[in-house]
């Protein structure tokens, strides 16, 4: 028996389907077989939206719904204290063979923070410039 908080899942995930604009993005496939995926546009050091698919049951589109929302605010660091509780608290009951969905959820988005930190910093327009007229600009002799 669903929850009312699954039931509003059920009805109408929150934050379902991918991002065109995300700054990150990361897919796993949980040993149950339910694949997520996780989009995350991280703007200011936080994660200003959160959006994400699931192939799987109602329990893993609720987990992620959740997740995806707990993240939304957090910097990046700070989704390492996202944990497995924490979405199943929001969640509500959940069956222990459903349990694992909250665990996949909080692993797809420590994995998208995890890629995003490991690509090297964007320069800034003015950084480039910067560099460019650095680049171009004679060095002086000096006698």
């Amino acid at each position: 028996m669903l929850n009312d908080y699954m039931k509003t899942i059920d009805a109408r995930p929150k934050n379902f389907g991918p991002m065109k604009d995300a700054s990150t993005r990361a897919k796993i496939t949980g040993p149950c077989g339910d694949t997520v995926e996780v989009w995350l546009r991280i703007d200011g050091g936080k994660i200003r939206k959160a959006t994400y698919v699931s192939d799987g049951c109602g329990y893993s589109n609720a987990c992620c719904s959740a997740a995806a929302k707990l993240s939304e605010g957090m910097s990046p660091a700070q989704t390492a204290e996202l944990t497995q509780e924490a979405v199943l608290s929001a969640v509500g009951p959940v069956p222990e063979d459903h349990r694992h969905c909250a665990l996949l959820a909080t692993l797809v988005i420590k994995k998208a923070v995890a890629d995003y930190s490991a690509k090297p910093a964007k320069q800034s327009l003015k950084q480039k410039l910067k560099q460019f007229l650095k680049s171009k600009t004679p060095e002086k002799n000096h006698v």
